[in-house]
């Protein structure tokens, strides 16, 4: 299983000093069906907010490598999950400031894992959902929008360079709470990404071969 995207309308973008930029916006709605046919239904963020909401972080384009900010408010209301973010003052930050107001990134989404789900009809409705960030997005969020080129030998090898890279952190041991939370997200985002790399140029449907890479990763653990 791995991370589902959903996006909602950037928001507000507001300068709350000259010191911090502050982002206000929802980052998931309620009760309509995306293009993957799910609805997300009102209490979904409920238990990870509770259990887990001081670590989800604001990250760019659902990138654990860019993150932006961090969260100063994570609610459930009537329409769906409101956020509002403090963007750190970094190059990257700044820019990403900048492309809001230019209108070029226009859209937030989330990385999720379903955790209560059925199907019904020609939809599926979530109830429960485990947070792992909000992000600051230029494409329209689903899986496949996500991922641009991830075919290939060198996609691969790419992927498992980002493998490798966790194994490290990994090995180091005393991992915070929050890195642990990190690694977690990481690990299902490239579980997805490598189903996608291993499928069939022929086939529209991605092969999980997820096993196999968790099995490399457990190797390079333990070497």
């Amino acid at each position: 299983m791995s991370i589902l995207f959903k996006s909602a309308p950037l928001g507000e973008l507001v300068d709350a000093d000259e010191k911090k930029g502050i982002v206000k916006g929802y980052a998931s709605y309620f009760n309509n069906k995306d293009s993957d046919s799910d609805i997300i239904r009102p209490g979904a963020y409920a238990k990870t907010i509770k259990e887990n909401g001081h670590r989800v972080k604001y990250l760019y384009q659902h990138n654990m490598a860019q993150p932006l900010g961090k969260m100063v408010e994570l609610v459930e209301d009537d329409k769906g999950l409101m956020f509002t973010a403090e963007i750190a003052k970094t190059t990257l930050g700044n820019d990403v400031i900048e492309l809001m107001k230019a209108g070029v990134i226009t859209e937030n989404s989330v990385g999720i894992l379903p955790m209560q789900k059925e199907h019904k009809g020609d939809y599926r409705e979530i109830t429960e959902v485990k947070l792992y960030e909000v992000s600051a997005v230029t494409l329209a969020a689903n899986d496949q929008a996500k991922i641009l080129d991830v075919k290939g030998e060198k996609a691969q090898e790419n992927i498992l360079k980002r493998y490798d890279a966790l194994a490290k952190l990994v090995r180091k041991g005393e991992l915070s709470d929050e890195m642990g939370y990190a690694i977690e997200a990481e690990l299902l985002k490239l579980k997805g990404l490598f189903a996608t790399a291993t499928a069939p140029s022929n086939d529209t449907q991605p092969v999980d071969d997820s096993q196999a890479v968790f099995e490399y990763l457990i190797n390079k653990l333990n070497k």
